[in-house]
Parts: C-alpha cells; sequence; structure tokens
C-alpha cells in the first residue's frame, strides 16, 4: 500500500496529508449543522447557502485521489457517525427536511461495513445506534430528497447495512432492528419508486438494490424470529473476522489494534507490517 499520493502535480506523504483530510471530514459535519454539540435550533432547517456548501464539498472530496478518499472517510466515520446518530435522533423531518436528507446522505456515503471497519464498529454498538434504523427508514417512507450522488437506490443500501449489522433487537419486535410497522410500510414505498416515471432514468445499481431490499424484507417476514437476520450477519462476520495484517493471511486474529479496536492481527508481525503499510494514517479512535 503506497505511503505517497500525486495530487494537483505534486507527490504528498499520506501522513503529511492526513490532518487537511480529517480537517474536510470536520468541515463538511459542520456546515451540514450535525455536530451532536451544537444542533440546529428545534424547527430550523438547513439555509440555501449551507446546503449549497455541503453539495459542494461532496463532489470536491470525491475527486480526491483513492488513499486520500480513503482516510477521509476514515476519519469522517471514527468521528462523525455518532454526531450524525444523535442529530437524527433530534431532526424532524416535517420541520427540518434538508437537514434529515443531508444526514442520511453523508451515511450513505460511508462504504460498505464488510469494508469500513469504523462503519462496522458503530452499526454493532447498540447503544450508539440505538433508533437509528428505524429514523432512517421512517425518512424513506414519508419521502426525502437526496441530492447526487445518492439516490433511492443508495438510501436502501444503507437500510440494508443496518438490517445486516446491527442487533436485531433494536427492532420493537425483534426480527430487525427496524420496527415491524415500518417495514410493513417501506414495502409499497420502495414498490412506488420502482414503478415510478423517475425509474426510467435511475442508473441499474440503484433499481437493483431498491429490488434487494424489497426481497430481504420479505424474506425477515417469512422466516420465524431473527433467524435470517442472524444467520446473515453470522456469515458477514465470518468474512471480516481475520487478519488485516500482510495479505489478509489465515492465521486466526487474536490481537487487537489498541487504538481503534476496528482490526485484529495473528500477531505482532503482522500488526508491524500493517501499521507500516496504510493502516497509521487510518487509523482513529472512535466516540462510540
Amino acid at each position: 500500500m503506497a505511503n505517497t499520493i500525486s495530487f494537483n502535480g505534486r507527490d504528498y506523504k499520506l501522513a503529511e496529508f492526513k490532518p487537511e483530510v480529517v480537517s474536510m471530514a470536520d468541515m463538511l459535519v459542520t456546515n451540514a449543522h450535525l455536530k451532536a454539540a451544537s444542533p440546529l435550533p428545534a424547527d430550523t432547517d438547513l439555509s440555501d447557502a449551507d446546503q449549497k456548501e455541503v453539495q459542494a464539498q461532496i463532489p470536491a472530496m470525491l475527486a480526491l485521489p483513492p488513499a486520500a478518499i480513503s482516510i477521509f472517510l476514515n476519519a469522517f466515520a471514527a468521528h462523525h457517525l455518532n454526531d450524525i446518530a444523535v442529530s437524527l435522533r433530534r431532526l424532524s423531518h416535517a420541520t427540518q427536511p434538508q437537514a434529515m436528507s443531508t444526514a442520511i446522505q453523508l451515511l450513505s456515503l460511508v462504504p460498505d461495513p464488510k469494508e469500513q471497519p469504523y462503519f462496522r464498529k458503530f452499526l454493532h454498538n447498540s447503544a450508539a445506534v440505538k433508533d437509528v434504523p428505524t429514523i432512517i427508514a421512517k425518512a424513506f417512507v414519508k419521502g426525502i430528497l437526496l441530492n447526487e450522488p445518492s439516490g433511492p437506490g443508495h438510501h436502501c443500501t444503507l437500510m440494508i447495512h443496518t438490517l445486516f449489522w446491527c442487533d436485531p433487537s433494536l427492532g420493537d419486535d425483534g426480527k430487525a432492528s427496524i420496527d415491524a410497522d415500518v417495514r410493513a410500510a417501506l414495502v409499497p414505498a420502495i414498490e412506488s419508486v420502482v414503478k415510478s416515471p423517475r425509474a426510467a432514468d435511475m442508473e441499474q445499481l440503484q433499481l437493483v438494490e431498491l429490488q434487494r431490499l424489497l426481497g430481504i424484507l420479505n424474506v425477515i417476514e417469512q422466516m420465524p424470529g431473527a433467524h435470517y437476520i442472524n444467520s446473515t450477519r453470522g456469515y458477514l462476520e465470518g468474512q471480516v473476522d481475520m487478519c488485516a495484517g500482510r495479505n489478509m493471511c489465515d492465521e486466526e486474529p487474536e490481537l487487537a489494534c489498541s487504538k481503534c479496536k476496528t482490526l485484529r492481527y495473528c500477531g505482532k508481525e503482522c500488526q508491524a507490517w500493517h501499521w507500516k503499510h496504510g493502516h497509521k494514517v487510518r487509523c482513529f479512535k472512535t466516540d462510540y
């Protein structure tokens, strides 16, 4: 894994670039007024200027070199997922729709928990993620505006992540992390999007994710208790429960990074190798 990146015609060491990228992640959440310590006043939505600033920053971030984007997403997930969760619990869909949609949009940009260990750690923390799966699903049912590069399919992908990685006991019937009545309301809401004229203009991947969530919701209702969710979660956990060191070796991982506590290693040799080959600039303490 390279420790340098090329940007605007110059070569940078990742360690030198890290503070700037971390600052970008903080600025994005600040511009979206999603800091838990400084919430939007009740019934006050994002201003047009705030929204314009956020929507300009997202593509600017995605234009960074891949290694810088990786650091950005790690910093964002490690430092700000709890901010967004707290904000989602406070925001009103009726009076703060822009702030609500922006919070969900930012969550939908975080990579698959299989690839993003901080997101995985967050979704595993029931206290941190409490109510969030149901809030996100309710927002889809009620309807929100998701600006590019997000859309209905990305919103569905986010809901799938919360279903498969969160404890199903978070839901009111124990079958899934999303409450039963909201799951029931999701089905016609998704079907309405799939059958709408705008579906013809959607990228194929978004349509696939809409259909995938429909299928998952159907299986959840057909299977007893949380059997489907628990079995799927166990399968996914098996895919990531491995040493993160050199070549993702097959040895049993017994050590965990003492700082981020998101990656595990079979021994000190693999841990030291990974620290020097990329983890050092992507390692952050979390607040969850």
